[in-house]
Formats: structure tokens, C-alpha cells, sequence
């Protein structure tokens, strides 16, 4: 797509209202911390409470190992003996306990 520089006064006009330049030409100063607008001020992005959870709770899962060998091999040999015993009480107990 090309992009007509004489049509560009056009674009964006409807509910922009609060924008204006920073500098005499119209272009704000950026540098590595955001935008800046005509007081000075910086845009800066801002992430909510639950997004930085997030952002944690991705950190902690990609250290985590993706299968847990030892646990897998250590409920296999017990399936193969037939050693291998689910508690019915403690299945339900944790199905209907709310996680926290």
C-alpha cells in the first residue's frame, strides 16, 4: 500500500481531540523511555496488577520442567507391581476444594 503524503492531514481526524505536537514541526521527541508530549511529560506503558501475575506465572513455568521424569518412572514401576492405589476420599476432597 502507498501511502499519499498530501492526504495525510486526513487521517485520524475524527474523536482525536486531545492530541497535539510537541515540537514547532509537528513530530514529538522520542527516546528510549517513550514519547514525549508538549510539557515534557513521557509516555511510558503501565501494566496492571493481574498482567505482571501473569507475566510471573509465564516466567515460573518456563523454568519448570515440561514432564517430572522421576515421578512419571516412580508411578509407572508402581502400576507395573500393582502397587498403585488411589485414595476415592482424598480424589473427591481435592476435586471439590477451592483452589486458592
Amino acid at each position: 500500500m502507498k501511502i499519499d503524503p498530501s492526504r495525510l492531514h486526513s487521517i485520524g481526524r475524527g474523536g482525536v481531540g486531545g492530541v497535539r505536537p510537541a515540537g514547532a514541526d509537528g513530530v514529538s521527541p522520542v527516546d528510549g523511555s517513550g514519547v514525549a508530549g508538549a510539557a515534557g511529560e513521557v509516555d511510558r506503558p503501565a501494566l496492571s496488577h493481574y498482567a505482571e501475575e501473569i507475566r510471573a506465572a509465564r516466567a515460573a513455568l518456563a523454568e519448570a520442567p515440561e514432564v517430572r521424569a522421576e515421578r512419571v518412572a516412580q508411578l509407572k514401576a508402581q502400576i507395573e507391581a500393582g502397587t498403585y492405589r488411589v485414595d476415592a476420599d482424598t480424589v473427591a476432597e481435592r476435586i471439590l476444594k477451592p483452589r486458592s
